[in-house]
């Protein structure tokens, strides 16, 4: 049986602003509070909504705040994610902090947090993390 999550659009990373296929209708955008030369465009999606921060003219992360119906749905959801933006490679966790995870594909290149509190979660680029926190 499917849900919502099943159908969420699925981005590259590094993927040039103006290639990019639009996932859903803009809700908003606004500059990054914590990134300099970057913007937050906010997507109403099927299951929820979709941030893309763009930078320097690249989509440099995605966050999927599609919160899932049950734990099952949720399972399916991210392992379709994490297989999308791991492309190919695995994931290593780096901690649990009780609100959630945080992970690094095995490359170093890509980072990964999921909130199971929340069910939000989130893929973006090394480079890019290293300039917002």
């Amino acid at each position: 049986m499917g849900c919502l999550t099943d159908d969420l659009p699925l981005l590259e990373l590094l993927c040039a602003a103006d290639e990019m296929r639009i996932p859903g209708e803009l809700e908003s955008s606004f500059p990054h509070e914590n990134a300099p030369d970057a913007v937050t465009e906010t997507y109403v999606v099927d299951g929820g909504r979709l941030l893309l921060t763009l930078w320097h003219g690249r989509l440099h992360e995605v966050i999927y705040r599609t919160p899932a119906e049950s734990v099952e749905d949720a399972s399916r959801r991210n392992d379709r994610l994490f297989a999308h933006y791991g492309q190919g490679d695995g994931w290593t966790e780096i901690l649990d902090n009780g609100f959630g995870r945080t992970y690094r594909r095995t490359d170093q290149q890509r980072y990964a947090l999921w909130s199971y509190a929340m069910d939000i979660t989130t893929f973006g680029t090394m480079g890019f993390h290293q300039v917002k926190w």
